[in-house]
């Protein structure tokens, strides 16, 4: 009569739990690995789409121009652009639009009742628009009038070059 053997040994036991195991963490390492892929590409997908709708915004306001574009400096060279524009998001009676860097370096688009003027700001006006941050970490906003082109440089992101034409 034959011995038939009912039960696995220690050793195949644990030959069979190491080799789980091995399987387990190279598993384990993949999804890691996929998983930082993964994060990395959508941080990319969120900075183009935060690009973009910048790039819309601007497309949208100076379609609907209905004036010249009127460009001033601040203190630190850059542009103050404000124009006429019937591209609203708040209001469509406030059809004046300026673009501006605050002195917390951020991107200001401001609609606005009355034209915007640097020099002659009074709390009235302040009264009779809409203020919005477009975008922040701003080093550099110009507006280069002969290549009909807007210049945005921004901290630990890509340069923006938007043409006006």
């Amino acid at each position: 009569m034959k011995n038939i053997k009912k039960a696995f040994t220690l050793l195949e036991v644990l030959i069979s739990i190491t080799l789980f195991s091995i399987i387990v963490i190279f598993l384990f390492q993949s999804l890691d690995i996929s998983q930082k892929s993964n994060n990395f590409y959508s941080d990319k997908l969120e900075l183009k789409q935060n690009d973009n709708s910048l790039k819309k915004m601007f497309f949208l306001d100076f379609i609907h121009n209905d004036s010249n574009v009127t460009s001033s400096f601040d203190s630190d060279n850059n542009s103050i652009i404000t124009f006429d524009s019937s591209n609203t998001y708040h209001n469509p009676f406030y059809n004046y639009i300026t673009y501006f860097v605050s002195k917390e370096s951020n991107l200001i688009r401001i609609e606005s009742k009355e034209k915007f003027e640097n020099n002659k700001l009074s709390d009235m006006f302040f009264d009779t628009c809409y203020i919005d941050i477009v975008a922040k970490d701003i080093i550099k906003f110009k507006l280069d009038k002969k290549k009909k082109s807007i210049y945005i440089k921004q901290k630990e992101k890509e340069d923006i070059l938007f043409s006006i034409n």
